[in-house]
């Protein structure tokens, strides 16, 4: 090899590792960036951990107790179909009388029966009153396949026996 072809190998070598060392530079500034970024996110949310957790944690809770129960608890699910002055009219009953024969381990179609009310009466007047708050303040109407689904579920809830 001859002189000059040494010193411009010698060259070229020299610009690689010059290139080579700034990009690994480069490369070793942007991954400082990203855990210092990530730094700094994770100790914004150990903060916020740390916030929250001196805060007292908050109560869930529905604005009405629930009159009706299942195994002693409230049952806010049958209370939203059985609370309801449509049907306690309709069973000539007062909200008491009504969770008095339920927990007697009775079901709202039984408690129909012996006033010779039929279950269809009891469904059609607390589906009446669901759609009615469903569809509170909103233009559209229930579909027919809406309606089923509500029946069944309040067929679900009148059928229900405590005990």
């Amino acid at each position: 090899m001859s002189k000059k072809n040494l010193i411009m190998a010698f060259g070229i070598s020299a610009f690689l590792l010059g290139s080579g060392h700034t990009y690994a530079k480069q490369i070793q500034k942007d991954a400082d960036a990203s855990v210092k970024s990530a730094q700094i996110v994770s100790t914004q949310t150990d903060e916020t951990i740390k916030q929250k957790s001196n805060e007292q944690p908050t109560q869930f809770s529905f604005t009405d107790e629930a009159f009706f129960t299942t195994n002693s608890q409230p049952d806010y699910f049958a209370n939203d179909f059985l609370n309801n002055s449509d049907l306690f009219s309709l069973l000539d009953m007062t909200p008491g009388e009504l969770k008095q024969n339920l927990d007697t381990g009775k079901s709202v179609v039984e408690i129909a029966a012996s006033k010779n009310i039929s279950t269809q009466d009891v469904i059609e007047v607390i589906a009446k009153e669901q759609l009615k708050r469903q569809f509170e303040g909103e233009e559209k109407e229930a579909t027919e396949e809406m309606i089923e689904d509500l029946k069944v579920k309040v067929l679900h809830v009148i059928e229900y026996k405590s005990n």
